[in-house]
């Protein structure tokens, strides 16, 4: 996907398919959280904090794809027979699967969000405002990576696992939701 257009990826997002969907737009938001926050870095004389949020873009970019392979087992699973004996396991094991990219783009945006947050004061005012839309955009993703983390857990049958995981996507929101607050505190001064 990561080969696609802008106008080709809002194409795939559009047609009745289950992917890309959800997840892959989370991803899409946080790998754009990045950019903008690697631009601010730049404008602000901190190459190597840019640099490393151009590789947090990346990662991001990366579970573009990871998000719609993963919930595509879960489709595959869904086209089974429902007498198959294998299916539940099957399921099961899909779930799982496919509530890890979105797990894993919150403790992401989770900690870019946050290293943001610390950065804000170094931040030369005249992109000030990008850099809160940074902080706005990551809280986008953090919450559609929350929903996805949920939409594949409500279905678990170990529900401590879906729990668990909930949970921990729960505390990320918090976190990211927390530092968008600092950040936007420190560009309104």
């Amino acid at each position: 996907m990561r080969q696609n257009t802008l106008e080709q990826f809002c194409q795939m997002l559009s047609a009745k398919t289950p992917t890309p969907g959800g997840g892959s737009v989370a991803a899409l938001s946080g790998a754009l959280a990045c950019s903008l926050g690697a631009m601010v870095a730049r404008f602000s004389k901190d190459d190597p904090t840019a640099e490393k949020w151009d590789g947090q873009r990346n990662r991001f970019l990366d579970l573009i794809l990871e998000d719609s392979q993963a919930y595509d087992g879960v489709s595959a699973v869904f086209k089974l027979a429902k007498d198959d004996p294998a299916r539940p396991g099957r399921m099961q094991e899909a779930l799982v699967k496919a509530a890890q990219p979105p797990a894993e783009g919150l403790r992401l945006i989770a900690a870019f969000v946050g290293e943001l947050a610390e950065f804000a004061p170094k931040a030369k005012g005249s992109v000030a405002s990008d850099l809160a839309v940074a902080a706005y955009e990551s809280e986008a993703a953090a919450r559609g990576f929350l929903l996805n983390v949920r939409a594949n857990t409500s279905m678990l049958k170990d529900k401590a696992a879906g729990g668990t995981l909930e949970a921990e996507a729960a505390k990320g929101l918090e976190a990211v939701v927390a530092a968008t607050k600092r950040v936007r505190e420190v560009v309104n001064g």
